[in-house]
C-alpha cells in the first residue's frame, strides 16, 4: 500500500501543478498546506520547497480581481489557507498585510452587492466564516468595525436563504451539501465575537424548533451535527437545556457500526464525503467535548482508509485522479489523516 501512495504521490509531483486552480479545497492552496504539513511530518525538504513554491505562485502571480471570492473555489478559500499556514508556523508574516488584496476585493464584492441571490447560501456561510476570522485578526479599531459592518451584512443575507432545504440533511455524507452543522459553527463563532448578540439570538431563537426537531437519518449526519451543536452550546448565555438535550439524544443514537459498514463503503474516504471526515469528527469530539466521548478504534479506521480500492483508482484511472487530487475532496487529505492517526495513535496504527 505504502508503494501505491508513493506513486500517487510521485504523480502528482509531475503534474502541472502550477495549471490548478488557486483553491483551497482543490487546487494549489489546498495542495501548500499539504506539502508544508508533509514536509513536516516525514522531514522532507523537497516537500517544503514545493510548498514555498505553491505560495509564492498563488501570493505573487495567481491572484485577480476576477477570482471566486467563496471559500471552496475562491479567495476566502486562499485567506484561510494563508492564516492556517501563519499560525501554525509554516510561514511568516503579517497576516493582515498579506491579505489585504484578498480582502478588500471580498470587501467590494460584498459591501456593493445589491442583490441578495447574487450569492448562494453555501457561499455565503463560508464568506461569513471568513470574516469572522479575518475580523478577529483586526488590531485596528476601525477596520474591526469594518468587518463588523460586512459580516452584519454577509449574515442577514445568509438568514433570508435558510430554509428547509438548507436545514436537511443530504442524502449521502457531505460536508458541502449539509450546511447546518457549519452554520452552527458560524453562529458560535458570532456569538465568541460579541458584537451583534442580540440579533443572533433572536435568529437562534427563531429557528430553534426547526432545527431541534431533526435527527438526520444517516449517522455520519448525526455526528456532524454533533458537532455543530457541541460548538454552538458553550456559547449560549440561556436555554442551554434543550439544546443539550438535543446533543445528547443525537449521542445516544450515533452508531459506528452502521457508519462503517453501511455510510463508508468502497471510496468514501476523502475528508469532504468520507472516512477521513469521520475520524476528524470523532477525535475533535473526544478531545475537546470528553462528556460526549465516543469510543473508537483508530486501527479499524486507519485500516478502511488503508484498504480502499480508491487507491488503485487513483493510480489507474485518470478520471477519478483528476477529481481526487485536492486536499479535501482527494488523497492529499488523506494522506495527512492517516498521518494524524499515526501520531496520535502509534500504539495501534
Amino acid at each position: 500500500m505504502k508503494e501505491i501512495q508513493k506513486k500517487i504521490t510521485d504523480k502528482l509531483l509531475l503534474s502541472e501543478i502550477n495549471r490548478y486552480p488557486v483553491s483551497l479545497l482543490h487546487g494549489k492552496m489546498g495542495l501548500s498546506i499539504y506539502f508544508f504539513q508533509m514536509s513536516k511530518n516525514e522531514t522532507k525538504p523537497e516537500y517544503q520547497s514545493i510548498a514555498e513554491q505553491l505560495l509564492e505562485q498563488i501570493l505573487q502571480h495567481d491572484l485577480s480581481p476576477n477570482h471566486s471570492i467563496d471559500v471552496e473555489e475562491g479567495l476566502a478559500g486562499v485567506g484561510l489557507g494563508v492564516t492556517w499556514l501563519i499560525k501554525n508556523g509554516f510561514v511568516e508574516g503579517d497576516l493582515n498585510e498579506i491579505l489585504e488584496t484578498i480582502d478588500d476585493i471580498i470587501f467590494r464584492r460584498i459591501a456593493f452587492q445589491e442583490n441578495q441571490f447574487h450569492f448562494s447560501s453555501t457561499k455565503l456561510l463560508g464568506l461569513t466564516g471568513y470574516l469572522i476570522i479575518r475580523q478577529k485578526e483586526q488590531t485596528d479599531t476601525n477596520m474591526r468595525t469594518v468587518y463588523q459592518d460586512l459580516i452584519i451584512k454577509a449574515m442577514n443575507m445568509l438568514y433570508a436563504k435558510i430554509d428547509d432545504d438548507f436545514l436537511n440533511e443530504s442524502y449521502s455524507f457531505s460536508i458541502y451539501h449539509y450546511q447546518l452543522p457549519a452554520l452552527l459553527w458560524v453562529i458560535s463563532k458570532l456569538i465568541e465575537a460579541d458584537f451583534y448578540n442580540y440579533r443572533i439570538y433572536k435568529i437562534l431563537d427563531e429557528l430553534r424548533l426547526r432545527i431541534l426537531s431533526r435527527i438526520p437519518l444517516l449517522h455520519s449526519n448525526r455526528l456532524y451535527l454533533l458537532w455543530g451543536l457541541l460548538k454552538l452550546i458553550p456559547c449560549l448565555n440561556q436555554d442551554q437545556e434543550s439544546w443539550i438535550k438535543h446533543a445528547k439524544l443525537l449521542h445516544q443514537e450515533i452508531s459506528l457500526d452502521e457508519i462503517f459498514e453501511n455510510e463508508m463503503i468502497s471510496r468514501k474516504i476523502f475528508i469532504s464525503n468520507g472516512l477521513s471526515a469521520i475520524y476528524i469528527l470523532l477525535h475533535y469530539i473526544n478531545c475537546n467535548f470528553p462528556e460526549y466521548r465516543i469510543a473508537f478504534d483508530p486501527q479499524t479506521i486507519y485500516n478502511k482508509l488503508q484498504s480502499s480500492d480508491a487507491w488503485n483508482a487513483l493510480l489507474e484511472r485518470d478520471y477519478f485522479y483528476n477529481i481526487h487530487h485536492g486536499l479535501l475532496n482527494g488523497f492529499p487529505g488523506v494522506q495527512l489523516v492517516l498521518s494524524h492517526i499515526k501520531q496520535h495513535y502509534e500504539q495501534n496504527a
